[in-house]
């Protein structure tokens, strides 16, 4: 079975109901994180999946409401006496990941998050294609963040996550015709998100990356008054939805 689910649907804010960012891909055996913001990692196991498990991790810019839990994923890998890691973390970014990783290891030295049974490799991507597991992937850098999104097909369906973002030409295009989207709604204004939701025609416009509470209906109203013939809906974590 495949699946997306949204572990953490909030941002740097502490919520009781929301953690920060975080996307969960259940591609066959192969985990997936998008983003691995604070309170996540306990989501993770809420959904069934264990920390050593995550065979790769996503980071679409380098705020920490999108990377703090890595530490402690990195850390768990190496020293948990229940579930250790056995084997590779593969860790992809932007442009600075190198640089992020390796401020991690002299800051809290190389031991506290590696073992001699696995490695941790850095990527460093740039838009466009690629391939995670042999899988292949789009990304698309989305200002103003110059975070990258992630697009990708999977049963003849296409899907696509947004870190931070706005609205601008590149995150329609980015949008443009996919099935399910998961968008950072924190940033763009409620018109906005309508704008986006008839210039892309996303199937499904998923709003995640909550600072604000938003009316999903009244947003489907107003951008079915555009022209837009899909679904928008708000995002909550531990949503599911099968691939």
């Amino acid at each position: 079975m495949s699946k997306l689910t949204l572990l953490g649907t909030g941002t740097c804010q502490i919520e009781f109901e929301r953690r920060a960012s975080s996307v969960l891909l259940e591609l066959e055996q192969t985990y997936i994180l998008f983003d691995c913001g604070h309170g996540v990692l306990q989501r993770l196991l809420e959904a069934g999946v264990r920390h050593n498990q995550i065979q790769h991790v996503v980071l679409s810019h380098f705020h920490p409401d999108h990377v703090s839990d890595l530490i402690p994923l990195m850390q768990a890998g190496a020293w948990s006496r229940r579930d250790p890691r056995t084997s590779d973390l593969h860790i992809y970014g932007p442009a600075g990941v190198h640089d992020l990783l390796n401020y991690f290891m002299d800051a809290f030295r190389p031991t506290s998050f590696t073992q001699p049974t696995y490695k941790i490799e850095v990527h460093e991507i740039r838009e466009g294609a690629y391939t995670i597991a042999g899988k292949p992937v789009e990304f698309m850098s989305l200002p103003p963040a110059g975070n990258h999104g992630l697009r990708f097909e999977w049963n003849g369906k296409r899907y696509a996550i947004t870190g931070d973002s706005s609205f601008h030409e590149q995150e329609i295009a980015f949008l443009r015709d996919v099935d399910l989207a998961i968008i950072d709604s924190g940033h763009p204004e409620d018109s906005e998100i309508v704008e986006l939701a008839a210039a892309s025609q996303a199937q499904h416009i998923v709003c995640s990356h909550l600072y604000r509470e938003i009316d999903a209906a009244k947003l489907q109203k107003l951008a079915m008054q555009k022209g837009y013939r899909g679904e928008i809906s708000v995002g909550y974590d531990l949503r599911s939805f099968e691939l």
